[in-house]
């Protein structure tokens, strides 16, 4: 009720993971047998959804579905994460590590708030990508050498906002490397236990900060990437693949490749 329901105390686990509505019970079966789902509020893969007024969001009769599909978690997340939470100032410098789906749409955010935007990832296709879309620079951590002190040298001294998609403990530890006074670390990734230098963050004044789902109220955030979206200031058709249902396992090996950035499937 405050706005901030990714947060709910028993969202991340009983709602979201349980695979069964708060009472334990499903909505589907299967030849009598209890059919687990509502996986994330929802699930998807099926030609009919159940869903909750509270979790349906309307979109424009003339808007893709295709385009749609991923405004609902992926680009919320990583645009969310931007124009939520960090809410750089224009001019300010926002790093973004990991350029999927995830990060490049934080990427988009950060170029449409007039920010100076640098992407970090070893996929060159990727690193492309967030050129076109407006990054100032897109780096190859493993041909950098050390990628903080690159990003602190395109920064003058280092970055006001990072961006971590990756969850990769040694990503996040030079994400905070690389940023300067009083910066701000937005962990967005799923990963492991990570280690970091204390006095970094405090003697730096630095701010870690995580966030689920770009932070945003997606009956209100959607209609507004939409408008975004419109405006040119959000081409997410920049990163999509269509693939049929039916070649679904083509799509999973393209996305794990790096071949495809955001798979889309579709129904005949």
């Amino acid at each position: 009720m405050s706005g901030h329901s990714a947060y709910c105390e028993t969202g991340i686990n009983t709602l979201n993971a349980s695979g069964s509505r708060t009472d334990g019970s499903t909505g589907l079966s299967r030849a009598g047998a209890q059919v687990f789902g509502n996986f994330f509020g929802q699930s998807s893969f099926a030609t009919h959804a159940l869903a909750y007024e509270s979790n349906t969001v309307k979109i424009p009769a003339d808007f893709s579905p295709v385009l749609a599909a991923p405004l609902g978690c992926g680009v919320q997340t990583g645009a969310g994460t931007v124009l939520n939470v960090l809410r750089p100032s224009e001019g300010s410098s926002v790093t973004v590590f990991g350029a999927g789906g995830v990060g490049l749409s934080a990427v988009m955010a950060a170029v449409a708030e007039g920010c100076t935007v640098i992407a970090v990832d070893p996929v060159a296709s990727r690193r492309t990508v967030a050129e076109e879309l407006g990054a100032k620079a897109a780096l190859d951590p493993s041909a950098v050498g050390d990628v903080a002190t690159a990003v602190r040298d395109l920064t003058g001294g280092g970055t006001h906002h990072a961006v971590d998609t990756t969850g990769q403990p040694a990503v996040v530890s030079q994400a905070l490397a690389a940023l300067r006074q009083q910066g701000t670390l937005a962990l967005v990734g799923v990963g492991a236990r990570a280690e970091f230098d204390i006095m970094t963050v405090l003697t730096k004044g630095i701010r870690i900060r995580g966030v689920i789902e770009g932070d945003a109220v997606p009956a209100e955030f959607i209609p507004r990437l939409i408008g975004l979206h419109r405006q040119g200031k959000l081409p997410v058709e920049k990163l999509i693949t269509e693939f049929r249902f039916a070649d679904i396992e083509a799509a999973a090996q393209a996305a794990s490749a790096g071949r495809a950035i955001k798979p889309v499937l579709t129904f005949d």
